[in-house]
């Protein structure tokens, strides 16, 4: 985790504290509008840095912004201590423990070799490339960036601004720039806001039913957030051969969401097929982490000949 404070919310706790913390943030409410960012370098504005391993044999590049930092950037002393405040912060700033697992599960789908993606080796096998990716509650982005570098353009959303500004941008930068010159450079953008006004906003642009490839990690914590997620993946995923991502723990206690209840959601809504892709048990915990598949069943294929 970024920084030394221990977080008020957490999605592993229990349930009378998760019912406390729920309490006192009352219902999000999410208007905030939602923009394309473009992004400009600060001048002035330090960016530190630190390795870490996503596959054996590639390690990505991300940005370090502790808690109290992450505060004073959304002028919020309750993120220094919580990672989720309700209609303000959504847990950006941090790394959670799936984009691991989606950066493997991404590599593993779409035949991306390690050492082709660290820039040691040409890009040769990789079934990404022309294609057109988007990362839902990107954050720190290293799915994201796994794409990028396997030759996809990629588009990367996050309910924060000033995450995509202060972290993620520059977290793509500071890898893309470890690729030989030769390497081709796929096209990156950023968009901020909520799932639903997000959504809206790009098929307003032009990128309804666009994307080949949804990626998302850890962001089912919660029934909403749920919801909200495939109402948006339902909006902007390509027919009929567009698959999306999912990463997340089986259950986040005393919040209601995970994977499991994501995969029911998903099932009564009939849009999209789901299948767990690949599953990391959490020693100790008793939890386990997966990697959901979500694609449209084989029955409309015809209807897009």
């Amino acid at each position: 985790m970024d920084g030394d404070a221990a977080p008020a919310f957490r999605f592993n706790f229990g349930k009378e504290e998760a019912e406390q913390v729920q309490e006192e943030q009352g219902p999000p409410e999410y208007d905030e509008p939602a923009e394309e960012l473009i992004y400009r370098p600060e001048p002035g504005v330090p960016f530190f840095t630190e390795p870490v391993e996503v596959a054996e044999g590639l390690s990505l590049i991300k940005g370090t912004i502790s808690s109290d930092e992450a505060a004073a950037i959304l002028k919020d002393s309750r993120v220094a201590s919580s990672d989720l405040v309700p209609g303000k912060y959504e847990g950006g700033f941090k790394l959670w423990e799936c984009a691991a697992d989606l950066c493997k599960a991404v590599m593993a789908r779409y035949g991306l070799a390690a050492a082709e993606l660290a820039g040691a080796a040409e890009l040769q096998h990789s079934q990404l490339q022309g294609k057109k990716v988007l990362e839902l509650g990107c954050g720190h982005g290293l799915p994201g960036i796994v794409a990028l570098m396997g030759g996809a353009e990629v588009h990367f959303q996050d309910y924060n601004a000033c995450v995509l500004r202060r972290l993620t941008a520059p977290n793509v930068i500071a890898n893309m720039e470890r690729l030989p010159r030769s390497r081709p450079r796929p096209a990156a953008k950023y968009f901020a806001g909520d799932w639903r006004l997000v959504g809206e906003h790009l098929t307003g642009r032009g990128y309804g039913g666009h994307y080949d490839l949804i990626l998302s990690s850890e962001t089912i914590y919660s029934v909403p957030a749920q919801e909200r997620l495939l109402e948006c993946i339902k909006r902007l995923l390509q027919p009929p051969h567009g698959v999306a991502l999912v990463a997340a723990k089986r259950y986040y206690f005393g919040v209601g969401g995970g994977s499991k209840s994501f995969r029911e959601l998903v099932e009564r809504d009939g849009i999209f097929e789901t299948s767990v892709v690949a599953e990391v048990e959490e020693k100790g915990s008793g939890n386990v982490r997966e990697v959901l598949l979500l694609k449209f069943p084989a029955a409309i294929h015809p209807y897009f000949l």
